[in-house]
C-alpha cells in the first residue's frame, strides 16, 4: 500500500471525529507573497492541509517567479489553535532575462523538493466558521534539477558555470517562510 493511500486512511479515519471540517484559505508573507490553500481539521488535535505559494517578481526585461505547493500534516498539541506541522512541498523557480543587443531570452529553472517544518496559530480554527493565523516554516529542498536555456553561450563557458553554481546552490540552500497574515473560513 503506497504512503498516499495510507495517509488518506488515516485522515478518513480521523476525520470520523465529532467535528470534522474542511475549509479554505488565503494568505500574505515572506518570501512567497501570496499563499491559499484548502484545509481538513480532522479533530481538535490534528488537521491537515494543501497549500500553494507564490512570488511573481518582474522588473524590465527580468523576472522571477517562485512556487511551492505543499502539503502539510498539522498537530494541535493543545487541542486549540497552537499547532505544528511536517510536510513536503515542490519548490520552483524560474528566472528569465532577455539579453538586449540580441533580444535573446536566458531563463534558469531549478526545482526541488522540499522537507517543511512548520509552527504557528491559527484562532478560531475550533470553532468552525472563519479563522485567522500566523505561522512560521522551515524549508529545507534537497536534490535540485537545474536546466539552463541560453541560447549562444558555451555550456563550457565560465559564465555559464556560474549560473549553474548559482542555481544548485539555491535548490540545496533552506530557507524561513513566514506568513503575516492568514485568513481562512472552514465550512
Amino acid at each position: 500500500m503506497s504512503i498516499f493511500k495510507k495517509i488518506l486512511i488515516a485522515m478518513v479515519f480521523m476525520g470520523s471525529a465529532a467535528h470534522a471540517s474542511v475549509g479554505v484559505n488565503v494568505g500574505v508573507g515572506f518570501p512567497f507573497l501570496g499563499q491559499a490553500g484548502v484545509n481538513y481539521v480532522m479533530s481538535d488535535m490534528f488537521s491537515f492541509s494543501v497549500g500553494y505559494n507564490t512570488l511573481d517578481l518582474s522588473s524590465g526585461d527580468a523576472s522571477v517567479k517562485i512556487t511551492m505547493p505543499e502539503a502539510m500534516f498539522n498537530f494541535h498539541p493543545f487541542s486549540g489553535s497552537f499547532f505544528l506541522g511536517a510536510g513536503v512541498g515542490q519548490n520552483d523557480l524560474e528566472v528569465t532575462a532577455i539579453e538586449t543587443s540580441t533580444s535573446t531570452e536566458v531563463k534558469a529553472e531549478v526545482s526541488t523538493l522540499a522537507t517543511i517544518i512548520k509552527a504557528g496559530w491559527m484562532w478560531g480554527i475550533d470553532n468552525g466558521g472563519f479563522w485567522f493565523g500566523v505561522d512560521t516554516s522551515f524549508v529545507s529542498p534537497s536534490s535540485p534539477e537545474v536546466t539552463i536555456t541560453a541560447p549562444g553561450v558555451p555550456t563550457s563557458s565560465q559564465e555559464y558555470k556560474d549560473v549553474v553554481d548559482a542555481a544548485e546552490t539555491y535548490g540545496e540552500t533552506s530557507f524561513a517562510n513566514i506568513t503575516f497574515a492568514r485568513i481562512g473560513y472552514l465550512f
